[in-house]
């Protein structure tokens, strides 16, 4: 069995698809992907040269199985490899964003064109699906189930003492969407409420320094921890030690990383998206905030640390529910399952 994966192969996602499919099928799997710069120009050049190793690769080898990640990049290049089965996985709620002018435009295209060609369309939530729909997607081709979580390294403890500084972590790349600017300016206001919080900023990205940056401007440095990227062992320690868990982007489409914080016991501070909706019932099992507003970000923080006690009973429900719909070993034998199918 011959498998082709393409995407970045650091992110979580990734690792979690590729462990799966390895574990189910037997095989090793290959991966190609662009290498990362924050210069825009080399970025532009390093697609181009990615695309020349393709059209290369199509003349000397061929797969049973290419997988690849978001439609809109991986997708389309997926269309270039020698392969009997093409399965996409739309990573946002729609993988054409930003929607507006040019860049929506030529995305559309490419998400038509690609959900047009493949085999099978992966949403990893029923939310994703209208924008799949919207794309021509052929609704036999969209398959909806969550990738899992690995619920024996993400394990749960119920925590009966409460950190005596509360601690905060957020686990998504620092880039623009994920508006760790916003967070940050929500600590500064919590002290000047005389409410100090720590954070756990996981992840790596190209405003690791201005975000350092603002957080000596805004006077909580000390109370930021900035670890960069975390081995995937680490990462379920530090969420089952976190007492809550934030992330505020912009756009959304299933979060494994709220998954991971629901397996582990953090309680869920997110943004009022579709996507989350879907899982956050507010005031219950998770609060949710305007992606921009550092002070209703602050609101939510300062109710939940009020509260914390009256939400337990909600984050055991959570942990209940991963168990239930979202666990690793069950998704992936079923997706797994699915490209056989495909394969016969």
């Amino acid at each position: 069995m011959k498998i082709l994966f393409l995407g970045e192969t650091y992110r979580a996602d990734a690792k979690t698809w590729i462990e799966g499919i390895e574990t189910f099928s037997g095989a090793k799997i290959d991966t190609m992907e662009v290498p990362f710069s924050p210069k825009r120009w080399k970025r532009i050049s390093l697609f181009l040269l990615f695309l020349v190793q393709l059209i290369r690769l199509r003349t000397q080898k061929s797969f049973d199985l290419v997988l690849a990640e978001r439609a809109t990049s991986y997708g389309f290049f997926s269309l270039l490899v020698k392969a009997r089965v093409k399965v996409v996985a739309q990573q946002g709620i729609t993988d054409a964003f930003p929607e507006e002018g040019f860049t929506g435009l030529y995305k559309r295209f490419f998400q038509r064109r690609v959900y047009k060609n493949v085999d099978l369309i992966h949403a990893w939530g029923h939310v994703m699906t209208y924008a799949m729909l919207e794309s021509g997607a052929a609704p036999s081709k969209i398959m909806v189930l969550p990738k899992g979580i690995n619920l024996q390294r993400y394990t749960f403890s119920e925590k009966h003492e409460f950190n005596s500084t509360p601690i905060g972590i957020v686990t998504r790349s620092l880039s623009d969407i994920y508006r760790h600017d916003i967070i940050l300016q929500s600590l500064a206001i919590l002290k000047e409420k005389g409410i100090e919080v720590k954070l756990r900023v996981v992840g790596d990205g190209v405003l690791m320094e201005d975000l350092k940056l603002l957080a000596k401007n805004l006077q909580i440095s000390n109370q930021v921890m900035f670890l960069g990227r975390v081995d995937n062992d680490k990462l379920p320690v530090l969420l089952n030690d976190s007492d809550f868990y934030v992330a505020i982007p912009e756009t959304e489409g299933v979060s494994a990383s709220l998954f991971e914080a629901m397996a582990g016991g953090c309680f869920p501070i997110v943004t009022d998206l579709p996507s989350n909706r879907a899982f956050i019932r507010p005031g219950q099992n998770g609060l949710l905030v305007p992606s921009g507003d550092a002070q209703k970000l602050a609101d939510a923080i300062e109710l939940f640390l009020a509260s914390r006690s009256k939400f337990t009973e909600y984050v055991r429900e959570n942990r209940a529910y991963i168990e239930s719909e979202v666990d690793f070993n069950k998704n992936m034998e079923i997706i797994w399952s699915r490209y056989q199918q495909l394969l016969k």
